[in-house]
């Protein structure tokens, strides 16, 4: 991973730990080696806030120290309308897809294999809608980024 690059970081329950190190790393290079860090954003989501959004205030931490450029949360249970990380990227479908197609961006994403599949699908949406795609070809640039290590999934069941 280059420094300079974006990332996408999409982490809801247990799947926010290593997205913890990454954004550790990342402060470690933008602050003591004075790298040029690319922004960072981060999708996490729980059920409960007072409940499950234990890093609340390591990740305001980073974010007022510069290293967490835009934080998303999806409290799915705190409303009547579930919303879930997914929810939250396509509704960024055009920052993403920027970030995606034009500044190279990695996209990290750990938790649950039913997550990770829905957060695939949402990326090839994107590329669809935003990157004027036909599905396969949508499909197969989201093979492709993987194939790179642009799009690397930690899942479990």
């Amino acid at each position: 991973m280059q420094p300079s690059r974006p990332i996408i970081m999409v982490g809801p329950g247990t799947g926010i730990a290593p997205m913890r190190a990454l954004l550790q790393e990342r402060s470690y290079q933008r602050i003591q080696q004075n790298l040029l860090v690319g922004e960072n954003v981060l999708y996490f989501g729980c059920k409960n806030r007072d409940q499950d959004y234990i890093y609340k205030n390591e990740m305001e931490l980073f974010q007022k120290e510069g290293t967490l450029n835009k934080l998303q949360v999806a409290f799915s249970r705190e409303t009547t309308k579930r919303v879930y990380v997914q929810h939250l990227l396509a509704e960024d479908a055009r920052e993403i897809w920027m970030m995606i197609d034009e500044q190279k961006a990695s996209i990290y994403v750990c938790g649950a294999k039913k997550m990770g599949s829905d957060v695939t699908n949402t990326i090839k949406w994107i590329a669809s809608e935003v990157g004027k795609m036909r599905h396969d070809e949508a499909k197969a640039y989201v093979d492709r980024i993987s194939k790179d290590g642009r799009f690397v999934q930690e899942l479990w069941a």
